[in-house]
C-alpha cells in the first residue's frame, strides 16, 4: 500500500509558493508584462533566480510567457488573472484529493 501521508506532503510541496513567487506575481499584476531583467532589477534579485522562479510559475499556470519581437526578440511575462489562478489551484487540489481517495479505497 502506498504511503498516503507522503503523497499528501508531495501535493502540498507542489502547491507551495515561495515568498519570491508572491513578489514576482504581485509585481506582474501591478506592472503588466515585464522581461526577466526588469523583474530582477525591480525586486533586487538575480536574473538567474528570477528565471528559475518564472519557469516554475509558468508550469503552475500562475504566470504566462509570450515571445516578443520589438526590435529585439525575447520573452515577456504576464501574471495570470487572479480568478483563473484560484480556479486552477482549486481544481488541482480537488483532483489530487480525488486521486488519493481512489488509492485508499
Amino acid at each position: 500500500m502506498r504511503n498516503i501521508i507522503l503523497d499528501i506532503e508531495n501535493i502540498l510541496e507542489d502547491l507551495k509558493f515561495k515568498p519570491s513567487d508572491a513578489k514576482i506575481y504581485s509585481l506582474l499584476l501591478e506592472k503588466g508584462e515585464m522581461r526577466v531583467s526588469e523583474i530582477a532589477k525591480e525586486l533586487g534579485l538575480s536574473t538567474r533566480f528570477v528565471r528559475d522562479r518564472l519557469k516554475d510559475l509558468c508550469r503552475k499556470g500562475i504566470v504566462k510567457r509570450e515571445i516578443v519581437k520589438k526590435g529585439w526578440i525575447g520573452y515577456v511575462y504576464k501574471a495570470e488573472n487572479p480568478i483563473n489562478v484560484l480556479r486552477k489551484l482549486k481544481s488541482k487540489i480537488i483532483k489530487e484529493i480525488e486521486n488519493l481517495e481512489k488509492m485508499i479505497e
